[in-house]
């Protein structure tokens, strides 16, 4: 499969999406715009995903594994009204957040990932933060949580930091319980 984001959008179809993307929320904490992702984005995400970054995302992804998760993780604002988010900082993008399901979570799922500029200053928590405030406040999840890889101790600790318990494991990953009905 192709990667078809070098096919340009034509005019009609980029209005059709910026308007679309304009009615998704946007976060905004002291220094991070948590705004809706656009095509631009995946250039951002496959520098995750493609890398050995994308180790905890199940890759590192060829390009078109990526595009696939990518789109999908937008597509889930359409179908769920919660998806991915693209972090930036002075508007330029650093990573990601998102709200999301897949086959077989038991619950919504808070997940982040970075490059590696973004790391090492706070904005993973401060970007998560605000995703979990919008989960809580605004979507009213009875449940979220974070699935983790146990070697993916930056995360975990990430975890830790924003309240979550570690509540068992599930498909190979940690559970990490942020609220709910299972404690």
């Amino acid at each position: 499969m192709t990667v078809l984001t070098h096919i340009p959008v034509t005019p009609r179809g980029y209005e059709q999406a910026f308007f679309t993307s304009a009615t998704l929320p946007v976060l905004t904490t002291e220094r991070l715009s948590v705004r809706a992702p656009n095509l631009d984005d995946f250039e951002v995400y496959a520098s995750i995903a493609c890398s050995e970054r994308g180790k905890h995302l199940g890759g590192p992804k060829t390009r078109a594994e990526a595009w696939a998760d990518y789109a999908q993780m937008c597509a889930t604002w359409v179908l769920r009204g919660h998806g991915i988010w693209t972090v930036t900082s002075d508007s330029v993008p650093i990573g990601f957040v998102r709200i999301g399901t897949e086959p077989g979570d038991e619950a919504h799922e808070l997940g982040f990932m970075f490059t590696e500029a973004g790391e090492g200053h706070g904005y993973a928590h401060e970007a998560s933060q605000a995703a979990l405030l919008h989960a809580r406040d605004t979507l009213h999840l009875p449940e979220l949580v974070s699935y983790i890889h146990a070697s993916n101790t930056r995360a975990i600790a990430l975890a830790e930091r924003l309240g979550a318990k570690h509540r068992g494991t599930l498909n190979g990953n940690r559970t990490y319980r942020y609220w709910g009905p299972r404690g």
